[in-house]
C-alpha cells in the first residue's frame, strides 16, 4: 500500500471515528451538565470521587487485554484461524480479569469506603453499585479494539452515538420522573454500560461473520503463543498501572481527599470541558496503533516515521485552534455549561487546556513504543512521569487546591513529551 493510500484510509477512518467521538463527547458533556447543575458543586464532587475510586481500582486489578489483542490479532489478520484463537483467548482473559476485579473491589469497599467518603452515609452502596461497570469495561475495550483491527469504524461510530444517547436520555428521564441524586445517577451509568456491551456484541457478531473469524473458547493458541501473549499483556498492564498518572480519575480523587469534595467538583467540571480537546486525539490514537503495528512488522520504517510526524502535526494544529477558542471563552463556557456556582473552575480549565495540548502532541509516544516492541522503555517513561505527578499532586493541591492538580498534570505531560522524544531519537529516527 502506498503512503497516499494509507493516509487516505487514515483520514477516512479519522473522519468517521472523530465525528463519533465529538458527537458522543457533546452528549457526554450535556449529561454532565445536567448532573452538575442538579447536584451542585459538593455533591457533584462526591459523585465524581465514587466513579474515580472504582475506575482507579479497576486499572490496578483488570488486565489490560485490549491493546495486546489488537497487536496479536492485527499481526495475524491474514491467518484467520490464528486470529480466531487470539480473539478467543482475549475474551476469556478479559472476562476472567473483570470478574476478579469486581470481587476484589467489593472486598476493598467493605473495609475502606467509609474512610475515603467520611461525609457520605451510603458510601458503600454507591461504590458497590458503580463497581458493576468493571464487569463490562475490559470486554467493551477488547470489542472496540477488534472492530478497529477489522476496519469497522462505522460500527464504532454507531456504538458511540447509541450508548451516549441512551445514557443522556436515561439521565433526563430520571430527572423528570424521580429527580437526580447520586444513587440515581450511578444507576443510570451502570445501565448505560450494560446497554453499550449489548450493542457491541451485536456489531462484533456481524463483523466476525463477514471476516470469517470465529470465537471458540476451546480452540486457543498453543502454550508458547499463550505465554507470548500473556507476557506482552502483563508488561502492558504493568505500564498501565504505572501510567495511572495519565488517568483523569487520580486527580479528581486526590483533590477530593486532600482538599474537599467541593474542589473535586470544580476540578471535574473543568476536566469535563477540556475533554473536548482530548476527544480529538482519541480517534487518531485508536486508528494509528493498528497501522503502526502493521508498518513495523513489515519493516516499513520510513512510512512509520512519516505517519508519526504528519499525524502529530495535524493533531497539534487542531488542538491549538480548539484550545484557543475554549481558553478565550472559558468564563462563558463554565457558566453556560455548569452555572455560576462553578466559576472558580475557570483558572483550572485554562491550565488544563495547556496540559491537553501538550498531551495531544505526545499522543504517539505510547503506540510507537508498544508497536516497536519496547515495553521496557515505556515502563521507564511511565515510572518517571507517574512518580513526578504523584509527588506534585499533594504539594500543589495543598497550595492551591484544584488548580494545583491542573498544574501537576501540565508538568507530567511536558515530561512525557520530552522522554518520548528521547525514545524517538534513540530507537526510531535511524531505523532503515
Amino acid at each position: 500500500m502506498s503512503y497516499q493510500d494509507l493516509t487516505n484510509r487514515i483520514k477516512k477512518n479519522f473522519k468517521v471515528l472523530g465525528a463519533a467521538k465529538i458527537i458522543g463527547g457533546l452528549m457526554s458533556a450535556l449529561t454532565l451538565l445536567l448532573i452538575g447543575r442538579a447536584l451542585g458543586v459538593e455533591k457533584f464532587g462526591i459523585f465524581s470521587m465514587v466513579i474515580s475510586a472504582v475506575e482507579i481500582c479497576n486499572i490496578f486489578l483488570s488486565f489490560r487485554v485490549w491493546d495486546t489483542a489488537v497487536k496479536f490479532i492485527g499481526e495475524n489478520l491474514e491467518k484467520r484461524r490464528t486470529a480466531s484463537k487470539y480473539l478467543s483467548l482475549s475474551l476469556l482473559l478479559g472476562l476472567a480479569s473483570s470478574a476478579i476485579s469486581f470481587l476484589i473491589i467489593i472486598l476493598i469497599t467493605n473495609f475502606f469506603a467509609e474512610n475515603l467518603f467520611s461525609s457520605v452515609s451510603n458510601s458503600k452502596q454507591l461504590v458497590i453499585t458503580y463497581s458493576i461497570v468493571v464487569l463490562f469495561i475490559s470486554l467493551n475495550e477488547i470489542i472496540d479494539g477488534i472492530l478497529r483491527v477489522l476496519d469497522r469504524y462505522k460500527s464504532i461510530f454507531k456504538i458511540n452515538i447509541y450508548t451516549n444517547l441512551f445514557r443522556l436520555l436515561l439521565v433526563i428521564t430520571t430527572l423528570i420522573l424521580f429527580g437526580l441524586n447520586i444513587q440515581n445517577i450511578i444507576n443510570c451509568f451502570v445501565l448505560s454500560y450494560i446497554c453499550g456491551f449489548i450493542v457491541r456484541i451485536i456489531f462484533l457478531t456481524e463483523a466476525l461473520k463477514l471476516s470469517s473469524i470465529t470465537i471458540d473458547p476451546l480452540d486457543l493458541p498453543n502454550s508458547q503463543s499463550c505465554f507470548r501473549f500473556t507476557k506482552f499483556m502483563l508488561n502492558a498492564h504493568f505500564s498501565n498501572i504505572l501510567n495511572i498518572a495519565n488517568d483523569k480519575n487520580l486527580g479528581v480523587l486526590a483533590v477530593g481527599y486532600l482538599a474537599t469534595p467541593y474542589y473535586a467538583g470544580l476540578y471535574r467540571a473543568a476536566r469535563a470541558i477540556v475533554k473536548i480537546i482530548r476527544r480529538m486525539m482519541d480517534p487518531l490514537l485508536e486508528i494509528i496503533f493498528p497501522e503502526l503495528v502493521r508498518l513495523y512488522s513489515e519493516k516499513n520504517f520510513k512510512t512509520y516515521r512519516r505517519i508519526i510526524f504528519d499525524s502529530t502535526k495535524l493533531i497539534l494544529l487542531v488542538s491549538l485552534g480548539v484550545g484557543g477558542v475554549i481558553y478565550y471563552f472559558s468564563n462563558s463556557i463554565i457558566i453556560l455549561f455548569f452555572g455560576e456556582q462553578y466559576i472558580e473552575a475557570v483558572l483550572a480549565l485554562q491550565i488544563l487546556i495547556m496540559g491537553m495540548i501538550i498531551h495531544n502532541t505526545a499522543y504517539w509516544v505510547n503506540p510507537s513504543i508498544l508497536s516497536s516492541g519496547n515495553p521496557k522503555f515505556l515502563s521507564i517513561i511511565t515510572i518517571t512521569t507517574t512518580a513526578t505527578y504523584c509527588l506534585c499532586l499533594p504539594y500543589f493541591i495543598g497550595q492551591i487546591n484544584h488548580e494545583g492538580a491542573a498544574i501537576s498534570l501540565v508538568i507530567k505531560n511536558i515530561l512525557t513529551l520530552l522522554l518520548g522524544l528521547v525514545f524517538y531519537f534513540k530507537f526510531l529516527k535511524n531505523k532503515v
